[in-house]
């Protein structure tokens, strides 16, 4: 047999090579095949079952095959195939060699530890069929063992010691994992023997240092704390720099904490230009390396500027739903901004809804060269059709916002309405159907009446479209008959409000009509179907006709009280 190579956890297989039927020799003699590892016989499930277990064994056009299911370190071995014909045997041989991570090494140890060098030695562990490719010395510190770091140095393969460089003030052990193209050792054991190594001044200073703008009355500074390998010596601290922009004093002071990022120092001016230094210190000094000096601000504040000129620009055209703007620019510089300016934002609500309902739209600063008095230009995409609308602008900065410029008011033209509310079916006989609906939600302008429309259903399918003639033509008529229709037929109903700006969002309703031997079927049975539904073979019917009725009761009230609203202002507004 060919001997068979696998990592750990596949699948190997080994192919007998012999037939369940031997050429050239009697079919009535008894004929066997059977399995050994480790010259013990092994112990195989049924052939004909279709599970795997550990060891399977199949056979493939007579030819029979030993199949070994997530293969483990001690499957490794040989391997035989052990065929009988009658009082005769033969046996075929075929080793597996099962390939793994390498063994950790062992007998590691401390050579000698020589000031921030450590000298490690060891013994590679088995290969485990593939060759090992290198060795990483890990470190730890005697005040955190369970955190291991890697020495950055790659180790060769044929090497069995290493030096080790290490951070000043620090006590070490050491472990070393091998590895290999199947992928890395487990730890070995950890030295009994550690390395201490002497302090030292910090190496280097925190990076990331920046000013926060956001608390008020304060200058406050962060950075990125050092990790314990950089403390380098006892009573670590970081020494904090600051001086007005201009000044040649500095201020200073001590942020004890070893995981310390953040310093906050009152000061008077907002959004003062600062300088700022973050050094690293312990016992022996301040770092060796010289630090850098940051520019930063001191707290925003509220802008005091107010946005001048503010009007609606008559050059584009205003929608139903949106609105366009212009103003004059600021002065991004100026003193009165009190931070750094990010842009303008637009406050707008209904006028009947109070400012309580404001919303807003941030206008970002993206033209950087505009000079200040230049126009500026912002739009609002989601007002309400057929409204008055109170809108202002405001400066603002990372912050904060400024003072509102002069209100102007906008009125919207009217849009399309959304779809009718409550449409049921009422009063359904054999050759018509009544219907009934509340008005849409959101009117959108002046209600000028309804288009009807409907499908015969035949299955899944939608028969051609027939539009209902004359169809209700004022915002007051809420039912509609649909005459001259087939008895025991599914009818897909179709209705959408209208305005002036044209026709909205459709609603529709599936029914079918009462046969002509069963009468009406009683008011109040209603079936409902979103616009965009399919056609079904069937729909449940819900009895709702007294909950139909006090809300069709109570929505057309108010749908009154707003038409008439609505023809008030508006009247008002044309006199």
């Amino acid at each position: 047999m060919t001997d068979v190579t696998v990592e750990e956890g596949g699948k190997a297989k080994f192919l007998c090579p012999t037939t369940s039927m031997p050429r050239n020799l009697g079919k009535s003699l008894p004929f066997s095949v059977y399995w050994t590892f480790g010259g013990h016989r092994l112990d195989i499930i049924d052939t004909d079952l279709e599970t795997e277990s550990h060891y399977t064994s199949k056979v493939f056009d007579g030819r029979h095959v030993l199949i070994i299911s997530k293969v483990k370190p001690e499957d490794e071995g040989e391997y035989e195939c052990v065929a009988t014909l009658g009082d005769r045997s033969d046996k075929a041989v075929g080793r597996l060699f099962v390939l793994r991570p390498p063994d950790p090494p062992h007998d590691v140890r401390v050579l000698g530890c020589h000031g921030n060098t450590a000298e490690i030695a060891w013994v590679s562990g088995r290969s485990n069929g593939a060759n090992i490719t290198g060795f990483t010395v890990q470190f730890n510190l005697r005040d955190s063992p369970d955190t291991w770091f890697d020495f950055y140095e790659e180790i060769l393969p044929d090497k069995s010691k290493s030096y080790v460089e290490l951070s000043p003030y620090g006590t070490y052990s050491f472990r070393v994992l091998a590895r290999n193209e199947v992928g890395t050792s487990r730890p070995s054991s950890v030295t009994s023997r550690e390395c201490t190594t002497p302090p030292d001044r910090p190496d280097r200073n925190p990076g990331g240092v920046r000013t926060k703008t956001d608390k008020k009355g304060y200058l406050v500074i962060e950075w990125e704390p050092l990790h314990r390998l950089s403390f380098h010596g006892p009573g670590f601290c970081y020494l904090v720099l600051w001086r007005k922009k201009g000044s040649l004093a500095w201020n200073s002071a001590t942020v004890n904490g070893t995981y310390a990022s953040r310093f906050e120092q009152e000061v008077d001016e907002v959004y003062g230009c600062f300088e700022v230094q973050v050094k690293s210190n312990n016992d022996m000094g301040e770092a060796h390396q010289p630090p850098y000096i940051y520019n930063g601000h001191s707290f925003e504040a509220e802008p005091l500027l107010v946005v001048s000129g503010f009007r609606l620009d008559t050059k584009r055209p205003l929608k139903d739903s949106t609105a366009h703007f212009k103003w004059e620019h600021v002065d991004p510089g100026d003193r009165k901004m009190n931070g750094k300016f990010r842009g303008y934002k637009i406050f707008y609500w209904k006028w009947d809804e109070g400012e309580n309902s404001k919303k807003q739209v941030y206008i970002p600063d993206t033209l950087p060269a505009l000079p200040p008095g230049g126009e500026f230009r912002g739009s609002i995409s989601d007002l309400p059709a057929y409204s008055t609308i109170k809108v202002q602008v405001v400066v603002v900065n990372t912050h904060y916002h400024g003072p509102p410029s002069d209100t102007i008011d906008v009125y919207t033209p009217e849009g399309t309405p959304t779809s009718v509310q409550g449409l049921f079916a009422d009063s359904i006989l054999p050759d018509s159907v009544t219907l009934r609906w509340l008005p849409p939600e959101r009117l959108n302008g002046i209600i000028t009446g309804y288009d009807i429309s409907y499908h015969l259903v035949k299955g899944n399918q939608l028969g051609p479209l027939v539009n209902v003639k004359p169809s209700p033509n004022t915002a007051l008529e809420l039912q509609a008959r649909i005459d001259h229709l087939k008895p025991s037929h599914r009818y897909r109903f179709t209705i959408a409000a209208k305005t002036r700006a044209g026709r909205g969002d459709n609603a529709s309703i599936d029914v079918r009509t009462a046969n002509r031997t069963g009468g009406a079927v009683p008011s109040g049975n209603t079936i409902y179907r979103a616009h965009n539904d399919n056609p079904i073979a069937d729909t449940k019917v819900e009895n709702s006709s007294s909950r139909v009725e006090s809300y069709f009761s109570l929505a057309t009230a108010v749908f009154f009280f707003h038409v008439s609203a609505y023809f008030v202002f508006h009247s008002e507004f044309s006199l």
